[in-house]
């Protein structure tokens, strides 16, 4: 029984998400034609993260520790459990930024327009093409464009805890001499099991915490591992407060 009621709630979150996502997909479709249009993208975007959650029963908020300022350039971190940790970030994180994120995103129906557009994907599988999204992520760090990134290299069986951080992130803040921002997702894991909709979706809260920023400045390439270890602790050490 309580299996068939989760895939109850399943079913009625992606009416809402494919509803919302049909409603406005003229308009991502104009706004995404040009570059120069990407954060009106991102604040459509926001707008329908906004349309789905609310009347599916998910009660997203964020506490922040230190509110990250819009104007500055970041490199923000967040442990990932869950695809719902792409809605949460981009409605709660104040400015524009751009994810990076593994490629198979670009081939999901709909959605994928962000990931062929906006968004960084990236094949985690080659080394070719990881060194060419990181690549671009530093063309836009450069422009002033913040960058989220995964930095566990997306979803792994039986989440939590947390998997080791790959070094990419922190390698892009230093050379960049820009603060990383860790932020602490909690309850996603909880309300979409395992990343996905096959055991069904649990309403109830998505709270995030925003950390205070990382400096980088002054660190070398060579302390990259060091940053990740500070980072990852600072992470994983307030997802256990929460999740005992």
């Amino acid at each position: 029984m309580f299996k068939i009621l989760r895939l109850a709630w399943a079913i009625w979150f992606l009416l809402f998400f494919v509803f919302f996502f049909i409603l406005l997909y003229i308009p991502f479709r104009i706004v995404l034609s040009n570059p120069k249009w990407y954060p009106v993208a991102h604040k459509l975007r926001k707008i329908w993260a906004y349309c789905i959650t609310y009347p599916s029963g998910l009660w997203p908020s964020v506490k922040f520790e230190s509110k990250p300022d819009p104007s500055k350039t970041y490199v923000f971190c967040s442990n990932h459990f869950s695809y719902l940790d792409i809605i949460i970030t981009n409605m709660l994180i104040p400015g524009y930024f751009n994810f990076i994120a593994k490629d198979e995103l670009r081939k999901i129906p709909l959605f994928g327009i962000f990931f062929r557009t906006i968004d960084i994907s990236v094949d985690r599988k080659s080394i070719r093409h990881s060194h060419n999204a990181l690549q671009e992520a530093n063309k836009r760090v450069k422009k002033g464009t913040s960058i989220l990134i995964f930095p566990e290299g997306g979803i792994h069986e039986n989440v939590p805890p947390l998997a080791p951080f790959k070094s990419g992130a922190f390698k892009l803040a230093i050379e960049n001499q820009i603060p990383i921002i860790p932020i602490t997702i909690l309850d996603n894991w909880k309300r979409m099991p395992g990343g996905g909709i096959d055991n069904g979706l649990t309403p109830g809260r998505m709270r995030m915490i925003v950390h205070r920023e990382v400096n980088t400045v002054g660190l070398n390439v060579e302390q990259k591992d060091e940053l990740k270890e500070k980072v990852f602790s600072i992470i994983d050490e307030e997802f256990k407060k929460w999740n005992k």
